[in-house]
């Protein structure tokens, strides 16, 4: 890295930490005004507030920063052009592609690092701020949980524990229901390769069923079965409120699920375009400056304000543009991956046409 590049990225790096903690910042204030009444009202420990904003603010800063990535970059070039740097970069025979192609290598960086967060701790802090919200603020108990893809739920009287073969949860593999009495003793246990929801009916296939034998003294009796019709009080309704929404999930579950979902017949089309959207998202930034930036250098002085106005404006419409191909990804009305690019695409072609009219 040269003088100049290092030049350039101190003044990138310093709007980004300017502009990235006033965003989070504002969404904080806005959380907290809309969440401080309940949270009063339900007279949990003070910790248990401030946990809660603190462990959003991981998801904050990746679902801002592209916005962020892009203001930063914007007022940097603000800043420079003020000064009248740019004009003294351009005179002294430095091409706008160059000062360009430095602000998109600044973002880039930041897109990897947003990525890589994404994929080690930021849905882990997503779900233990929702369990304090759930469970501390708003009393609502756990019934059931998923842990590397596999469900643990609390029945009435009973424990399961399975993995998920439908989004539905009306089929289920690699059952197993531990049944106890009020004592918490058990008094039976079912295990089946695979279990579905039919008439009302849990049936299981391929399994055992190891039951207390009271008429033949202390101990328990094993039978194997092909197929097992049990009554049970727990329907595919309560596992599918256990289960989180793909947007929720992390990319590793949600990878997982995919090839669960194609091994059990079923298109998984939804997670694979969240999936996608996940790994695409933190790269927006570095689509609008790509856009943005040519626009931006066109200016020497005047009429920045209105640039970065219309930038604003620009990067909320984006947003909305790529909520709007998400949803038809997964929908099925486009191919994920298309989906997932889709806004990208359509940046880069516009951003082509900007750079060809640099002067």
């Amino acid at each position: 890295m040269n003088v100049l590049s290092r030049y350039l990225f101190r003044y990138f790096a310093a709007m980004l930490g300017l502009v990235l903690p006033g965003v989070v910042g504002i969404y904080l204030l806005i959380e907290a005004a809309e969440k401080l009444y309940d949270i009063i009202g339900s007279g949990a420990p003070f910790m248990a507030g401030a946990s809660y904003f603190f462990l959003i603010i991981p998801r904050l800063v990746y679902e801002l920063a592209p916005m962020a990535v892009m203001l930063s970059g914007f007022l940097s070039v603000m800043l420079l052009s003020r000064h009248g740097e740019i004009l003294a970069l351009r005179a002294s025979g430095v091409s706008p592609w160059w000062i360009i192609r430095y602000f998109l290598l600044f973002a880039v960086f930041i897109s990897a690092l947003m990525l890589a967060a994404q994929i080690l701790f930021i849905p882990k802090a997503t779900e233990a701020a929702k369990t304090i919200w759930r469970v501390d603020i708003k009393k609502q108990p756990l019934k059931g949980t998923l842990k590397d893809d596999r469900l643990f739920y609390h029945g009435e009287g009973d424990i399961w524990t399975a993995r998920l073969a439908r989004p539905d949860a009306k089929v289920l593999q690699d059952a197993y229901i531990i049944k106890f009495d009020n004592d918490y003793n058990i008094i039976q246990i079912i295990g089946a390769m695979r279990a579905e929801y039919l008439n009302d009916e849990w049936v299981f296939h391929n399994g055992f069923n190891k039951m207390e034998t009271p008429q033949k003294g202390p101990g328990f009796y094993v039978n194997t079965f092909d197929s097992l019709g049990v009554k049970l009080d727990e329907r595919p309704e309560d596992f599918v409120a256990v289960r989180k929404p793909p947007a929720e999930m992390s990319m590793v579950s949600l990878w997982k699920g995919i090839q669960r979902l194609r091994q059990s017949g079923y298109d998984p089309i939804e997670q694979e375009a969240v999936l996608w959207g996940e790994i695409t998202y933190p790269f927006l930034g570095v689509a609008l400056l790509w856009l943005g930036l040519p626009i931006m250098l066109q200016k020497e002085r005047g009429g920045l304000a209105i640039g970065l106005g219309i930038g604003l404006a620009f990067g909320f419409a984006t947003l909305a543009s790529w909520d709007f191909f998400i949803a038809l990804g997964k929908t099925g009305k486009l191919p994920p991956l298309i989906s997932a690019i889709m806004t990208h695409l359509l940046l880069l072609g516009a951003g082509f046409a900007a750079i060809k009219r640099i002067k």
